[in-house]
This record gives C-alpha cells, structure tokens and sequence, in this order.
C-alpha cells in the first residue's frame, strides 16, 4: 500500500490488547488496492485459543468495497443480511495494539511539546503526540479503544496534488452493541437487516420460562406486575461488542480525515464506555475532548461523528434514555451555532450547554479554554464547568449577559465568523469574506454566462472544506450537472469515450461520492412548499448547511400562478417564494444561495442591481448580491451587495476548458508582450520602404500571434506542429485580445 493511491497500512504488531486480539495478534497475508479507499490485511491469522475467532464475525478475509458474499469465511452479517459494511473485528484491535503495546525504537522525543509539532523519527509518534502534546493518559486511551495506523492522503504538494502520500494517523472506534446495529439497519430507507445469536438473551427466556429468579430475587412475571410506569420500558442493548465504523485523523495535517470502510453507518467515539444505567451523558465536538472530559472527571462521554456539523439521524436512539445531556462544543462561532442546532434536535428540556464563565480562564495566560481538552491540559476544574452549564435560553428571549462572550470574541476574532470562503477564488472571498449561516445569496447573470459553472465550483469548495451542501437544478438534469461537477472535482478532462479508462472513473467516482453533497430530485417546475418540505429533511436529518436553487423562473411556472382562486402575476409568485426562503434560511441556520435571471438587457451592457428580474423584494432581502458580468472582452463576478461589512467589488474570472473551473488568473501568462509589442509598433519604417500602406500584417495583428504562439508552447511541453498551430488561429480574436491588454 505504500506510495500508492488510497492506501491504509497496518503497523506490525503482536502481543494482546486487553483479550481483544488472537492469540498470536494477526498476520497481514495478502493485500487489496483500491484508489481513494484503503488498502487492508486481505487475510488474519486464526491462532488457536484465539477469543476473536470464535465471536460472531468468524471473520478472516474481507473485501475492499465491503462485499463478502463470494469470500470464504467471511463476514456472516455482511453475507447473508447485506448489511452496510463494517470493519474486520481484528482491525481496531489491531490499530489498538499498534498505539499502546509497540514500544518507540527512539528514545520517545517524537514531538515537540513546545509547538505540538510532529517529528518523523520516532515510530510512535501518535502515542507521544496523544500523551505530551494532548494530556491525555495510556489507561484512557486503552479503555476508548484509540489505536494507530497508516492511511493514504493526497499530497498537500501542489506540483503532485494527483499523488498519495503515507500518513500515520491516530484512529478512533464507534462501538456498539449488536441489538444498536440491528435497530440502526432497521432505520435505514431501504431497511437493512443485521442479525445475530444472542446467547445472554437466549440464556434469559429460559430461565424465564422455568420461573428461575434473578439476583433480586424476582422472576420475569413479577417485574411486569410491579411496573407501573405505563410506558414500555427501554430495552436493554444485549449483543456483543461491534465496530461499526474506524475514522482516522492524521497527525502532521488537521484537514485529512478518512471513515474506514467508506458507505458504512454511524455511531458515537466512546459509546462503549458508557454505562448501561447511566442517566447522563457529556457530548463532545471532538474525540481528544471527549476523552478529557472522562479523564477529569469520570463522567461517561462521547464525542460525535462529524464535530459540530452534523448529528446523523442513526445515532438519535443511542441518547433517547439519557435524562440529561450536556452539550461542549468548541469555544467559537460555528460551535456555539451546533450546540444550539443539537440541543433542539435532542430535546432542549434535556440539554445544557458548557460554556466557559469568565472566571475559568488559564492561569497563565488568562484566556479562556477553546474546548475540553484545553480546559484539561490549563488544570481547570472540569467538573465545575459542568455544573456552571445553563439550559439553552428562549429562541425570542435574550439577555446580553447570554450572548455577551459571543460578542467579544466576534469582536477579537472577526475571521471565525467572516463564514466559509471559496479556497479556489482567494480575491472573490476576500470581497465577501464568506459565505455565512442564515443568510441567502442572489446570484444572477446574463442567459450563458456560467451561472451553473459557478455555483457548482462553489459547492465542490464547500464539500471538500465539509460543509454539508444540497443541490437543487431545476434547470438541467442531476445527471448532467454531475458530469459537470466530476469534471471540476478531478481538475482535468473526463475520459470521455475511453472504456479503457473506466477503473479510473470509477476511482474518481469513489472519492466524490465521500463528498458531503445531496441533490433534490426535482426538474423544471415544482411547488415551493414540496421544495421547502425537502429543504427541511435534508437541514434535519443530514444537517445542511449550504443550499444551492437554480434557478428561480425554472421552478416557478404559469400553472402555480393561481392559488386559492387568485391570480397572481409571476411577480407577485416570485416574491411569495423569496419570502419563503428568507424565511427558511433564518430559522434553520441554513445559507441559500438563489439563482435569478436578469431582465432582458442589450448584449454587452453591464448588469446593475436593478436589473433582476422581478421587484425590487428580491434584492431587498438578499444578504449578498452577486453578478457574473460579461461585457465581450472579460468576465467577472460583482458584488453588488454585500450586508456583513460592506464591501463591494470585482473579482476577475477566467475559463480553464480543461478543468471546468474558474480561477482568477489567466491560463496562460502573457507578460512581457505588451513592452515587446509597443516597442515594435513605435519602430520607424525602413528606409525606401512605403508609410502608407505596408505590406506587412499591422503591429496588433502581429503582437497577437505573438500571443497565440505563446498560449499554445505554454500549453504543451513539446513545441506544437505547423499545422496544429494553423488550427488554432481562427478562434483567436485578435482585436479583441490586443485591445484588452492596451486597456489594461
């Protein structure tokens, strides 16, 4: 797996991790390689006396994409239920081994504590980094199963981005009980199935049925006469221990994150150290806090599977029995917005959010801590902050005092709150500063112009950064605005017509489909509400951040323009819809990105912010105005409108054909022409030869194959052919080229 595309690699290991292993550890025997996935021991050893090959996996060879149906040995749940995939039992025991049984072969100075920084010549860099730089204890990364291993990023390196690099990476298991993945499968749309022998519960029915009694004293028709609750109480979760997914974080590079196996379900880090008659329950955004948090005080806590953006809807019934559910998100703008978010998903009566008073601060620094593992590695009194949290305030009634520290870090922090911003486009973000939760974008440019283009760069940026995004096109099919986005997504041209490309494709296919984005299913026009209904899910149950509508007439059609026996002419409609989604974006928290066409305009003139289509209601409530202008000679985004600062302005874009995408940069550089072309038209003419009439091309004619010529050598490496070069003439417009570089 090492240097190839998607890999993950085991660290040798052998000896036990607390009974979990076989005996002897595993074997790594054979490999399988997958780009964008992972690369793990293809077959384990069964030693004899092993605890793990008699579980209920009896698992030892396993296939890439999680389909075991033609491996012998495999998977039974995999096999016979078609269940969402899973890790091997022995892998997270294995990872586990990796980090806590392997002693450094150096003398364990692997990271700085200085700066937190990640030397490479220790072999356990993950173990020192975990115990020095984080504070966190072996007995604690034992007893939540943290382990170490090596997976397969993309290079940072700009001149390799398309090269995977090795990583050693720390990685966390979600375990859970069986009877949990059973009633987890059930949820799913379709309904999967997940089935096991349950020797305990088997061993339960028969003493039942015996009239045996258990260790109170009281047999089964005794516990049903004394219940007097009136509702079912909560089943008890019986099965044995699963993994039921690994996510992997690299040390030297926050950003690479990996969920081993990719399509497989979702769970809590920690859930497994949770008591069965625990009444409360600490929610963490991270895994390092969740693990502070147990390590300072005892309480049971587990962190969640995608930080403060996301609460999947599987993981709901794991906290339905808590009675109490404290909520520590990170100390910042996108934290707090979470907590708020989560504490009305799980009930807010329960929940009491964990916010640092102004007196816990460092000691040493007076500041205050940014989350758990902060407070823990300042020496704070961890449990005093838990009991100093405070239930969620009315959604209409505030006080100062409960937005107080909000507003001062705003204040000091302005960037935290400044929204995502479009990485690709560093001039346009900087105009807008970001794209920000509970606002909506109006976007509108003339028919052509890109508008499609543009979003769809826009939303590859704010996937790949993991903010959930949800596409509506109501103009062009899914199909095809897929196409469009793969294209950006891989920065190159689609194998089109090439079928021997096609592992290649599927590669590709592979890691965009890891991607945080979701597309609504309707085409051309469609009813607000079902739209806004669908909006709804998708805010709740994959907690969207982003939502992309293009565009606004396609959805609206002649047909919706009479409701309740009222006509309404296609303005009035427009502004109903816009009002809605004003609306929508304010209360979820969600940004919506709109797209409007202009009103008919002569070509070549620039828009303004009144030529919307539409009244005047559009542009009013929109936060952020934005153009694509095109006067014939260069393209640009305006920004029209722009309610967080102020600050309008131009951001240039340029067309890369080969990628799809926008940048603000030409493709080719033709500095340096304009000096050597001025300086040949200011040349005075032979002498003898004619003034008036040359018989040579004028100097712009020439200065603009001179450009054409170098366009196409920058292009390619080697020197393009006589005749290629002809080709390329024609669709060069040299007037326009030659007035644009005067111009600038």
């Amino acid at each position: 797996a090492d240097g190839k595309k998607g890999g993950v690699d085991v660290v040798n290991a052998r000896g036990k991790s607390g009974g979990a292993t076989a005996g002897g550890g595993y074997e790594q025997q054979q490999t399988q390689q997958h780009r964008g996935g992972l690369s793990v021991p293809g077959q384990y050893s069964a030693a004899a006396g092993s605890s793990g090959s008699a579980g209920p996996y009896g698992q030892q060879r396993r296939s890439l994409r999680g389909d075991d149906s033609n491996v012998p040995g495999s998977n039974k749940y995999s096999q016979q239920t078609g269940c969402l995939p899973m890790p091997s039992k022995r892998l997270s025991a294995a990872y586990n081994t990796s980090l806590l049984d392997v002693r450094s072969s150096s003398n364990g100075d692997g990271a700085n504590s200085d700066n937190g920084t990640i030397s490479t010549t220790d072999t356990n860099n993950a173990l020192h980094y975990l115990t020095k730089v984080r504070g966190l204890n072996t007995k604690t990364l034992r007893k939540y199963g943290v382990g170490r291993g090596y997976y397969n990023f993309p290079s940072n390196n700009p001149n390799s981005s398309a090269k995977y690099v090795r990583e050693e990476c720390v990685t966390f298991p979600w375990i859970m009980r069986a009877s949990e993945v059973h009633e987890q499968e059930e949820l799913r749309e379709p309904p999967g199935r997940f089935d096991w022998v349950d020797e305990e519960r088997e061993d339960s029915s028969s003493s039942s049925s015996s009239g045996e009694v258990d260790g109170d004293g009281k047999n089964e028709a005794e516990r049903k006469e004394n219940d007097h609750d009136g509702e079912p109480p909560l089943e008890k979760a019986t099965g044995p221990w699963i993994t039921r997914r690994i996510k992997a974080r690299s040390l030297n590079h926050k950003g690479h994150q990996r969920l081993d196996p990719p399509g497989g379900g979702w769970g809590l880090f920690g859930w497994h150290t949770v008591p069965a008659d625990a009444t409360s329950v600490v929610v963490t955004e991270g895994e390092y806090d969740a693990m502070a948090v147990y390590q300072a005080t005892g309480r049971p806590a587990v962190s969640l599977p995608n930080g403060c953006r996301s609460l999947p809807l599987e993981v709901l019934p794991l906290l339905e029995r808590f009675e109490t559910i404290y909520l520590w998100m990170d100390n910042d703008g996108p934290g707090r917005e979470g907590a708020e978010k989560f504490a009305n998903k799980l009930g807010a009566k329960r929940c009491l959010i964990v916010t640092p008073k102004p007196d816990q601060v460092d000691p040493k620094t007076n500041k205050s801590p940014k989350d758990a593992n902060d407070a823990l590695r300042m020496g704070l009194d961890m449990n005093a902050m838990l009991e100093s949290a405070e239930i969620m305030p009315h959604e209409q009634l505030l006080k100062f005092a409960d937005f107080r520290e909000q507003v001062l870090h705003e204040i000091i922090n302005p960037d935290k709150y400044a929204g995502v911003g479009v990485t690709s486009l560093p001039v346009f973000t900087s105009i807008i500063k970001g794209f920000r939760r509970g606002e909506m974008t109006l976007l509108t440019g003339p028919t052509g112009s890109g508008k499609t283009t543009f979003l769809g760069q826009l939303s590859l940026d704010f996937a790949e950064q993991g903010v959930n995004t949800l596409w509506g096109s109501f103009e062009i099919k899914n199909t095809r605005l897929v196409s469009k986005l793969l294209q950006q997504f891989s920065r190159e041209p689609l194998p089109i017509g090439q079928p021997d490309k096609l592992e290649d494709l599927r590669a590709l296919s592979d890691r965009f489909e890891e991607l945080p984005l979701h597309f609504l299913r309707f085409h051309g026009s469609a009813d607000i509400d079902a739209v806004i209904e669908a909006m709804n899910y998708a805010a709740y149950v994959h907690d969207v951040e982003h939502i992309i509508l293009d565009n606004m007439q396609f959805m609206i059609s002649r047909d919706q323009m009479k409701i309740g026996g009222s006509s309404y002419d296609k303005f009035e409609m427009q502004d109903i819809a816009i009002a809605k989604f004003r609306k929508f974006a304010t209360e979820n928290n969600v940004h919506v990105t709109l797209v409007c066409h202009p009103r008919k305009e002569d070509e070549g003139v620039r828009l303004g912010i009144s030529s919307v289509f539409g009244s005047a209601k559009a542009t009013q409530e929109a936060d952020t105005v934005l153009i694509l202008q095109n006067d014939g000679k260069r393209k640009f985004i305006d920004v029209k409108k722009n309610r967080y600062d102020g600050t309008l302005g131009l951001a240039p874009l340029h067309f890369q054909r080969g990628s799809g995408r926008y940048t603000e940069k030409p493709e080719f550089d033709f500095s340096g022409v304009k000096e050597t072309v001025s300086s040949a038209s200011r040349k005075k003419p032979a002498s003898g030869s004619a003034t008036t009439a040359p018989t040579s091309a004028p100097p712009t004619k020439a200065a603009a194959r001179q450009i054409a010529t170098k366009a196409a050598t920058a292009n390619k490496a080697a020197p393009p052919k006589k005749k290629a070069v002809a080709a390329e003439e024609p669709s060069v417009d040299f007037d326009s080229r030659w007035s644009e570089i005067l111009s600038d």
